[in-house]
């Protein structure tokens, strides 16, 4: 984990929460689960298949670019799936399909009064990053009011983007037996060959887990490297209000661990706010893009040399392997997305062992002030500590595979 990765998942989080104490009317609601059988569902045209326990319900049909599933768990209500061969950002996904989803149980069920988000996670199944919430609403329809529950869940796997949501109280564990399988099992035609090294991290604030943060490391056929930071983070806000964050920092990375030019993508709310390109023009490193909806461009100072992921870890990994690096410092000059007409100094200072593997260090960068924990043997950050807005965020490596 880099410290640009670090500085994307710095975000506010706002909790809500839930009644301790609920009628037994629906605890019983909430206790509903399936027994559906495995099976197998393909689409139509053969892109890609899974294997999940639930029944398919009809044919499965690309239509605008994404396909659509509709699953039977043994609910009233069946489970609906949108796979997206392009992928998404997986923040906003939730976002926007909350909001519409609302929209239909008004139309279907009455006027939506309140609705209140009972939980939020993030994590893995496998090397299948996930987001995934639960909520309860309350309607209306004139005569009655009435308790509903919706869950949704979005994951990204090889590039695809995959959104289930169920609307009912029950089905809580079937709704997530049925994720679990479409992240282990999903393969399309269209699958590239594994990164050559990846890594996915979990970020907790508040004691809720809400963003997750993926790296991967692939090589193109002249031996130079992508490197992608991708993270996305859900932020609850108050009367049942949800906010994304979304960003994407692409590195081309030469064999000498160099930079060879480098994208920073954010988009809040669905909406991008930053899109700016680092490139050489003239022997000078330029930014060009745009920033908060305005055209960006910056020409860097003619000694301006922005470091690399890459570069980091095995500077780190140099600096670890002295006899005693308690003390040591590693600096590099980064360009991040909160400032990128400079570059800004990266520190990172050794404080403490911590086990035979590992070291404690200080981590700065901006307005970023982190503990992080260092593993020795890669010189990658696997821990890491901070305060965010009065409130304390950690962020941890779940999944790590392969080698650089």
């Amino acid at each position: 984990m880099s410290k640009r990765a670090l500085i994307c998942l710095s975000i506010l989080l706002s909790t809500l929460a839930r009644a301790a104490e609920e009628p037994q009317w629906l605890k019983d609601a909430r206790a509903r689960e399936g027994n559906a059988k495995p099976a197998v569902l393909k689409s139509k045209d053969n892109w890609f298949k899974a294997r999940v326990p639930a029944k398919v319900i009809g044919d499965i049909e690309k239509s605008e670019g994404s396909y659509t599933v509709e699953l039977d768990i043994g609910s009233d209500q069946p489970v609906y799936c949108e796979i997206m061969p392009e992928g998404f950002d997986m923040a906003d996904m939730v976002r926007r399909n909350l909001e519409f989803t609302m929209g239909q149980v008004a139309e279907a069920q009455g006027k939506v009064e309140a609705r209140s988000l009972e939980s939020i996670d993030a994590g893995v199944f496998g090397n299948v990053p996930y987001l995934q919430t639960q909520w309860l609403y309350r309607v209306n329809d004139g005569t009655a009011q009435r308790l509903g529950g919706f869950k949704q869940i979005s994951m990204e796997k090889n590039d695809k983007g995959i959104y289930c949501a169920h609307v009912d109280l029950g089905y809580t564990q079937s709704f997530a037996a049925l994720a679990k399988a479409f992240a282990d099992t999903f393969e399309s035609t269209t699958d590239a060959p594994a990164p050559y090294y990846e890594e996915i991290a979990v970020a907790t604030m508040g004691g809720k887990k809400i963003g997750v943060a993926l790296t991967t490391l692939e090589r193109d056929a002249d031996g130079d490297t992508k490197a992608v930071e991708t993270t996305a983070m859900l932020v609850p806000g108050p009367a049942g209000t949800l906010h994304s964050q979304d960003a994407v920092h692409l590195e081309w990375i030469r064999t000498d661990s160099s930079l060879i030019n480098a994208t920073h993508f954010i988009a809040k709310d669905g909406e991008l706010t930053t899109s700016v390109a680092l490139n050489v023009e003239d022997n000078a490193w330029v930014v060009d893009g745009e920033l908060d909806g305005k055209k960006y461009n910056q020409k860097l100072k003619a000694d301006a040399q922005p470091g690399t992921w890459v570069a980091q870890a095995l500077g780190l990994r140099k600096l670890l392997s002295a006899d005693n690096p308690v003390g040591a410092e590693h600096t590099m000059s980064a360009w991040l997305a909160d400032d990128p007409g400079k570059l800004t100094d990266a520190r990172t200072k050794v404080i403490a062992k911590a086990g035979d593997k590992r070291f404690k260090a200080l981590a700065t960068a901006g307005d970023m002030n982190a503990t992080v924990t260092i593993d020795k043997a890669t010189g990658t950050i696997d821990a890491a500590e901070m305060e965010i807005g009065g409130l304390d965020m950690t962020i941890e490596r779940v999944y790590t595979k392969g080698a650089f």
